[in-house]
């Protein structure tokens, strides 16, 4: 019998699982998204290309978000920049990893033509080319002499742009890492290979999202742009835009909300500039401090604990700003690519994704197919192991369903999953373990024959949490514990079933799950 999913998709909503976000938007839908940006959302000035996520990456890990720079600011011709970076992690345990290089032109507005080409060594002995990128463009302002209105922000190609003086060019080089020893060469020259205007590097960023297996999950944002700031039009008077003052902050918005308890959290700024800029963070009025640092001379970086700025339940926001007088004093020009943000979730979460705790198929188990019993009186029934790609149709909540149905009259269709909870030693941090299936339950002979129910094992017994009885649609089934924590983690083990309702009576039995989640929610 041929196995055919038969219900309909509701609306459903992401609770949990973070799908991987790709490495680049679609080309032409990320050359879209810049291309249609409002002058409003960028200095009115000079322009700029805003700070989002979107240009950047989202994601979840049980290591870290790092980062490593060389601040330049050396020539790239005759010979390139060279520069090299050891990673705290296994190159296995690489995530997303996005190569930045800055170079300056020279001139604002001028069309100095750059031919930059950059050279990767992720293996640890050879090097590839990652990509040779020709500038040769002029800049215009978004308000030039009186008013006149310009382009702003040049894209050279997908991956790379020009803000003022600036060409910026990125790279993901996720599977181009096999060592932990990595090596970047930057070379600049004209469109014809000999001496260009200018030829240096104002800064080499990379940044990795890795996990360790340690015994937390770590949200991590990567909010990517071009983003610039001007005292031409920050001024009460300002004769660049007719007399009318156009003050610019500019902002970026982290979802932070996804965060089931936040922890330990910590903010970074990578701005190309001489002199630092001025930041909030939640917080429209309180800046945060800091020394300029001067890591080098057009390029820094500064860092914060924000933890006590993050609450749960809530998106969390940055401010930033060229740190001057109206007059220019301290920094004239500010500009800022890169900002980082990690927030520890002080939640336990497990799923069969390789970004929360865990590792399917090593320490966290689904079993298949068909159980005897509503609920069965053992914990190990059933226990066909699901295969690699059956694993691989439960990680996400993604509309992709591992199905199984009965052959065996009087079982019903189940799917059993067994949780390692090893990193919770100590129970008295946690006040819940809390369980959250999506899929659903239904019987080839309809009616009040469909519905689901999901268990959980209680060291005798299993004990129901939810159902959805007589449904046999897509349905999100959850429920928690919050007495004698200790009952229900035996051997370091949690085990969850997912049951139909009805058993075999040569009609058949189904069950289909597209995601499952546990977690244990800290004090």
């Amino acid at each position: 019998m041929e196995k055919i999913l038969m219900f309909k998709k509701e609306n459903s909503i992401k609770i949990g699982g973070t799908t991987p976000i790709a490495p680049l938007l679609l080309l032409g839908a990320l050359v879209l998204l810049f291309a249609i940006a409002s002058p409003a959302a960028a200095d009115p000035y000079l322009g700029g290309v805003p700070l989002i996520t979107a240009n950047g990456t989202y994601g979840t890990v049980t290591g870290d978000l790092w980062f490593d720079a060389y601040p330049g600011f050396d020539q790239a011709y005759p010979d390139p920049v060279h520069w090299e970076t050891t990673l705290p992690c296994d190159p296995d345990d690489i995530v997303w990893a996005r190569l930045y290089v800055d170079t300056y032109i020279g001139h604002m507005e001028n069309n100095y033509p750059q031919n930059v080409t950059t050279e990767f060594n992720g293996s640890g002995s050879s090097y590839e080319t990652l990509g040779s990128e020709s500038m040769n463009t002029e800049y215009k302002f978004y308000l030039a002499g009186t008013g006149g209105a310009g382009s702003g922000p040049v894209w050279i190609t997908n991956h790379s742009n020009r803000v003022t003086s600036d060409f910026l060019i990125w790279y993901d080089v996720t599977d181009n890492i096999t060592s932990s020893t990595v090596s970047t060469n930057v070379s600049v020259t004209n469109l014809i290979g000999e001496a260009p205007f200018e030829s240096r590097v104002k800064a080499i960023v990379l940044v990795v999202a890795y996990n360790n297996q340690s015994c937390n999950v770590t949200h991590y944002w990567v909010a990517q742009g071009h983003d610039t700031d001007s005292y031409k039009t920050d001024g009460i008077f300002s004769p660049y835009t007719g007399g009318f003052p156009h003050p610019y902050k500019g902002n970026t918005t982290f979802n932070t909300s996804v965060v089931y308890t936040p922890g330990e959290a910590n903010l970074t700024v990578l701005p190309l500039a001489s002199f630092n800029g001025n930041y909030t963070f939640n917080s429209d009025d309180d800046q945060l401090p800091w020394a300029n640092p001067g890591q080098g001379e057009y390029f820094q970086w500064q860092s914060w604990n924000v933890t006590t700025n993050v609450t749960s339940g809530n998106d969390s926001y940055m401010t930033y700003d060229r740190n001057a007088t109206d007059s220019g004093t301290y920094s004239g020009y500010f500009k800022i690519p890169l900002a980082l943000l990690t927030v520890e979730d002080k939640s336990l979460i497990y799923d069969f994704s390789n970004e929360t705790l865990g590792r399917a198929g090593i320490c966290m188990f689904a079993y298949k197919k068909e159980a005897s019993g509503l609920p069965p009186s053992v914990s190990n029934d059933p226990d066909d192991e699901f295969s690699g790609t059956e694993y691989d149709e439960i990680k996400y909540d993604d509309g992709v369903f591992a199905e199984h149905y009965t052959d065996t009259y009087e079982k019903r269709a189940a799917h059993r999953f067994v949780f390692n909870v090893s990193c919770c030693n100590d129970l008295s941090n946690f006040d819940s373990i809390n369980v959250t299936w999506n899929g659903a339950g239904w019987h080839d002979a309809g009616g009040n024959s469909n519905g689901a129910y999901l268990y959980i094992w209680n060291g005798t017994g299993y004990e129901e949490l939810d159902n959805c009885d007589g449904d046999g649609n897509e349905n999100y089934l959850t429920g928690g514990i919050t007495n004698n924590l200790g009952n229900y983690i035996i051997n370091n083990n949690v085990t969850v079933l997912a049951e139909q309702k009805t058993e075999d009576d040569d009609y058949h039995s189904h069950i289909a799950t597209d995601y499952v989640k546990l977690w244990l929610k800290k004090v």
